[in-house]
């Protein structure tokens, strides 16, 4: 069968638009409805600057303007037009087109592809004799374009060729695909390009691929690929604002903006082909069976995958992309399934030589073919990679940064292949310890399944753990027991055996009671959550009520071997009372039942301290905790902040005031430690001003003397208005009616010291004049005579002191001839 054709050119007979220019020839069977549409695609205008009267030998220099264009009823048409002369009166010369036409669905003759006819001497640069074209049964490859000409062209071409194939790519993806622009000084140059379009695609799309390898009007074509020179009629700015093309300027003009996304199969592609293999994409779209680079293969990516694990087996170097595409191809191929052994080993040993930095990607997918690489096999090959390995591994320690998952990964790899990574444990113990406690950490069950398949990381994450338990708040380790860790080993670990061993129904309690917000669910609620038998010695204390009791029974749980180390008593401490105040008699009821010393050993003074300084006035065991705290706990030498042991101190004072046991000079020393004290908790300072003043109104036994003397001298005016609160109660007042003899003491100790501080001198007339001379005046003539005789016995001028105040009254008397100073009482 021949080939349909037709000649154009410019005849002495001059077309009907005057131009002179006609179809010379055609095949009879040509449609003559097409001439017309295939009259606007060969058409032939020289570059700008090309000679108007050109020779022989600059008409070889003129470019070759060969295309390939689709017609509008499905034919093709493949046309080849050419510079003859200098033309007759024409603007640019003569031209010959000689064209051929392909009907819908047929092919080149021989299987060529369009470009494969470039330059053929099938082609004809005059009309035939007779106006008939002389039968065409196919082309004769010109081979002008062949493969070592095209591999010199793409390793000149190095910075274009990425970014050509993957615009290339996109040409058959959607019907308004972008058109690729191309700018050459030459117009082999541009055949080349279409050459290695052609060869990159399907032999059925590159059969399909319409291209010009040159045109004066780029903006007006209409083929996929565009071919000018830099003198086209086109503008760069505003054909970048229509979207209508790719360019690529190899003439250093400027070229579109490299794709947001890099093109995974047009960076292996490249590669290839400068790697001189371009034998390889005809291979992948063989084993797949679809169009490589469209979108075809088992899912998205596929095909990039293919391609990139052929140019792996074939030893060519890849970026990370590219190795981590090729290693996921043969994850998803088994051994034997595509390649045989041999050439699998060269794929694997491609990727693990590596060459350039590794993303995380890649670690991810070369760890799924952990089997493989750990083979006998691939010992020597793997060198690479174990090299690689142990620098990730210590990146990976280093960034905090670093996902769990990935840093898991990586240790997978590592125990595969062999690879030392003792220095990085500790790091990743310290990560998955971490994720165990964040509740909300999405890491968790990736830490479960680690530790079920890693004993070493399991050994070292409880250990971790334990070691969290016996320095850091131990509670959420209880709940995370009872979560995640419910069978887990815990022996010879004391502080992971408390936690499991805790009452989850006590901790919530606790918590609640802590101002800690919702509880915790996780564990059983009547019982220990971290699988503890109903016979555990906790189990009893699962009401929360006798938390000493209970703390006792964690120790017990520790072991035999570990209950005299502080850390356990320290951890019992924790997951008993966390964040909750301890309670004084709790305190007093724990003291009994520790060895001295051990409270200070455990580092567990801070809570034994605040419940003594922070229990209410009337709390009768704080006195005796104070006591207890400083003679048996902190005896040994231990020291407190200055201000604590202050306050402590007058704790167990106010306890000895009360208890009768106070040695004399309590008053100065009171308030010399309430100055150390200060800022003195509340319920101290109240508790000792109502003691202290009691001790100094108290009848039997009477105070020291000059004890109310040191504390009008110290002028502490918050004891002595508490002095002078206690003085104006019931109980004063009631004993003064009843004991002349007490009225004595009290007129006595309210003339004490005057003139030595206002504020006493205020207090004392006021106690004088509201207090002590009513009770007086209601008292009979035999209990007034008996406070005489009292203070008779006193000695001194006491006695003729009460008769001048009870005759003129204290105004009287603090303002008439008693003025010398009594003697100190």
């Amino acid at each position: 069968m021949n080939l349909q054709q037709l000649h154009y050119t410019s005849t002495a007979t001059t077309a009907p638009d005057g131009s002179g220019f006609r179809f010379t020839a055609a095949s009879p069977e040509l449609p003559i409805t097409l001439l017309g549409e295939a009259e606007q695609l060969i058409g032939y205008e020289p570059p700008h600057d090309a000679p108007d009267c050109p020779s022989t030998e600059e008409l070889a220099d003129f470019p070759v303007a060969f295309s390939h264009n689709r017609l509008s009823d499905g034919s093709r048409l493949l046309c080849r037009t050419v510079r003859t002369g200098p033309g007759r009166g024409g603007r640019h010369g003569n031209f010959h087109a000689h064209a051929v036409r392909l009907p819908e669905g047929a092919r080149l003759p021989g299987g060529l592809l369009p470009i494969e006819a470039w330059e053929s001497p099938s082609w004809s640069d005059r009309t035939p004799e007779g106006g008939s074209p002389e039968p065409l049964a196919g082309f004769v490859p010109a081979r002008r374009i062949d493969k070592q000409g095209l591999l010199d062209f793409v390793r000149a071409r190095a910075d274009r060729l990425e970014p050509f194939l993957a615009d290339v790519r996109t040409l058959f993806r959607t019907p308004d695909a972008q058109q690729l622009l191309v700018i050459e000084r030459d117009s082999a140059a541009t055949a080349y390009w279409v050459a290695v379009a052609s060869a990159v695609l399907p032999r059925d799309l590159a059969d399909r691929l319409t291209f010009t390898t040159y045109t004066r009007h780029p903006m007006l074509a209409r083929q996929q690929i565009v071919c000018a020179f830099p003198d086209a009629d086109f503008d760069h700015v505003s054909a970048s604002a229509q979207h209508r093309y790719r360019v690529h300027d190899c003439t250093g003009g400027p070229s579109s903006p490299a794709r947001a996304e890099r093109d995974l199969w047009a960076s292996v592609a490249a590669r290839i082909w400068l790697a001189g293999q371009p034998a390889l994409f005809a291979e992948a779209t063989r084993r797949t069976g679809v169009p490589l680079g469209l979108g075809g293969g088992r899912g998205p990516g596929d095909e990039s995958d293919r391609l990139a694990a052929l140019a792996a087996r074939e030893g060519i170097p890849l970026d990370s992309h590219g190795r981590t595409a090729a290693a996921r191809w043969a994850r998803g191929h088994a051994p034997g399934d595509s390649l045989d052994t041999a050439l699998r080993a060269r794929l694997l040993a491609t990727l693990a030589a590596g060459g350039t930095d590794r993303t995380p990607e890649e670690w991810t997918v070369l760890a799924s073919l952990t089997e493989e690489f750990s083979a006998p096999s691939c010992r020597s090959a793997t060198a690479p990679l174990r090299r690689d390995l142990r620098s990730e591994l210590a990146r990976a320690a280093d960034s905090p940064d670093t996902p769990l998952v990935r840093f898991l990964t990586l240790l997978r790899l590592a125990e595969a292949l062999r690879v030392e990574h003792e220095a990085v444990l500790p790091v990743l113990t310290a990560r998955l310890t971490a994720a165990l406690l964040d509740e909300t950490s999405p890491d968790r069950k990736v830490v479960r399944a680690a530790l079920d398949t890693h004993p070493r990381l399991r050994t070292a994450v409880l250990d971790s753990l334990d070691h969290t338990a016996a320095t850091d708040d131990p509670r959420p380790i209880t709940r995370l027991l009872a979560a995640e860790l419910p069978r887990a080993d815990l022996a010879g670990r004391p502080h992971l055996r408390m936690a499991a061993a805790m009452p989850m129904c006590a901790l919530r309690r606790s918590e609640r009671a802590a101002g800690g917000g919702t509880a915790h669910d996780g564990g059983p609620e009547d019982g220990p959550p971290g699988g503890y038998e109903a016979d555990d010695p906790t189990s009893q204390y699962a009401d929360y009520e006798d938390r000493p009791a209970l703390l006792h029974a964690l120790v017990k749980t520790a072991g035999p071997e570990h209950q005299g180390t502080p850390s356990v008593l320290r951890t019992a401490y924790r997951l008993v009372w966390g964040d909750e105040p301890l309670g004084t008699l709790e305190a007093v009821v724990l003291l009994e039942g520790i060895a001295p010393g051990a409270v200070h050993a455990a580092g567990l003074d801070g809570p034994f301290v605040r419940a003594a300084l922070t229990g209410t006035p009337d709390d009768p065991v704080a006195p005796r905790l104070a006591k207890t705290l400083l003679k048996s706990v902190l005896g040994d030498g231990t020291e407190l902040p200055p201000r604590e042991h202050a306050a402590l101190l007058l704790l167990e004072q106010a306890g000895d005031l009360i208890g009768g046991a106070a040695l004399p000079g309590c008053a100065a020393r009171v308030v010399s430690l309430r100055r150390q004290a200060e800022p003195l908790e509340a319920g101290i300072e109240e508790r000792l001003g109502d003691v202290l003043a009691r001790h100094l109104l108290c009848m039997d036994p009477p105070p020291a003397p000059g004890e109310l003397p040191d504390l009008v001298l110290a002028e502490d005016e918050y004891l002595l208005y508490a002095y002078a609160r206690e003085a104006q109660g019931d109980e004063v007042r009631d004993l003064l009616r009843r004991t002349p003899t007490y009225a004595a003491v009290c007129f006595v100790a309210w003339h004490t010291a005057p003139d030595v501080s206002p504020v006493w001198d205020e207090i004392r007339a006021e106690l004088l004049n509201s207090v002590l001379r009513p009770e007086v005046r209601r008292m009979s003539t035999e209990d007034v005579e008996e406070i005489r005789r009292c203070l008779r016995q006193v000695g001194g001028p006491w006695a003729e002191m009460f008769h001048e105040w009870d005759r003129f009254g204290v105004l009287g008397r603090l303002s008439g001839r008693w003025r010398a100073r009594p003697p100190r009482a």
